[in-house]
C-alpha cells in the first residue's frame, strides 16, 4: 500500500497481528478488505506459514523505451531461472537505485508467488519489464547510451577495474551455464567479481547484487559522472553494430 500499488482486495487473518490498523489503512485508501479464517488464508496461499495477510494486485505494466532515457542503471535478467533468485535481484536493483529491471522470456516470470516474496514488495518500487526479448532490449539500451556489461566469474576484468559511473545494463545470465552465446555476444565487456577465497562462482542473486552496490558505490563518490552517457571500458567496447 505504501508503495502505491494497484490493490485490488485484502484478506487478513482473524489472528493477524495490527489487523485493526490495516484494515482502518485499507479502508481508508478505498480497497476491499475481508477478514478471514485460518484455513481461508492457507487455502488463498501457497507459502507453507501464511503471514495472516494476502493481497490482490494488479500485474504492473511498463516497457523498457518508457525508462531507458531516464534511467542510469538498467539489471537485465537474461535466463535467471530461480525464483528467489529473480526476487532478491529484483530487490537488490530497486535499493541500488537501478531504473529498471528487465526479465527476457528465457527467464523466470517475475509474478510467480516465490519471486514476489522474496523481492519484499520492491516488484512495486521499481519499474519491472517483463517477456522482453534480450536482442531487443540490448538494441534499445545501447541506443540510448547504455554500455552493455555482463557478470561471469572467468572474465579478466575485476568489477573494481570497471567504470560504471556512466549508464550500465547489467546482464545476469543462467544460475548453471552463465550467459548464453547470444548474450555474451550482445556484451560489450564482461566482469568478474574478485574472489580470494577457494570458491569458483557465486549464487546469481549474490552476485547480481554485489555488483548492484559496486554501482552505486562507485556512483555515491562521483555521482556527476553517472548522468553522463556511455561508458569507457578498458576492455572491448563494441559499437551499436556489435563490430569492436
Amino acid at each position: 500500500m505504501a508503495s502505491g500499488a494497484h490493490l485490488v482486495e485484502l484478506f487478513v487473518s482473524e489472528q493477524a497481528g495490527r489487523a485493526g490498523d490495516l484494515l482502518r489503512d485499507a479502508h481508508g485508501r478505498g480497497i476491499r478488505t475481508t477478514v478471514a479464517s485460518e484455513r481461508v488464508m492457507a487455502s488463498l496461499s501457497d507459502a507453507v506459514t501464511p503471514q495472516g495477510v494476502i493481497a490482490v494486485a494488479r500485474a504492473p505494466q511498463t516497457s523498457l523505451a518508457a525508462h531507458a532515457v531516464s534511467a542510469t542503471l538498467v539489471v537485465v535478467l537474461a535466463e535467471v531461472r530461480d525464483p528467489g533468485n529473480a526476487g532478491t535481484l529484483i530487490r537488490s536493483a530497486a535499493a541500488a537505485g537501478a531504473g529498471a529491471v528487465v526479465f527476457t522470456r528465457a527467464a523466470v516470470d517475475p509474478l510467480n508467488p516465490k519471486s514476489v516474496r522474496a523481492a519484499a514488495g520492491a516488484l512495486f518500487r521499481v519499474p519491472v519489464v517483463r517477456e522482453e526479448n534480450l536482442e531487443d532490449a540490448t538494441r534499445t539500451l545501447r541506443a540510448t547510451g547504455f554500455s552493455i556489461v555482463g557478470a561471469r566469474a572467468g572474465a579478466r576484468t575485476s568489477m573494481y577495474d570497471s567504470d560504471f559511473r556512466a549508464r550500465v545494463a547489467l546482464i545476469l545470465g543462467n544460475e548453471s551455464w552463465g550467459l548464453s552465446e547470444l548474450g555474451t555476444s550482445l556484451l560489450d565487456y564482461e566482469v568478474a567479481i574478485p574472489m580470494p577465497g577457494p570458491t569458483e562462482s557465486l549464487n546469481v542473486g549474490i552476485a547480481g547484487s554485489v555488483l548492484c552496490f559496486e554501482i552505486a558505490r562507485q556512483r555515491a563518490m562521483d555521482p556527476p559522472a553517472a548522468r553522463a552517457g556511455g561508458l569507457s571500458s578498458p576492455s572491448n567496447r563494441r559499437t551499436e553494430d556489435g563490430t569492436p
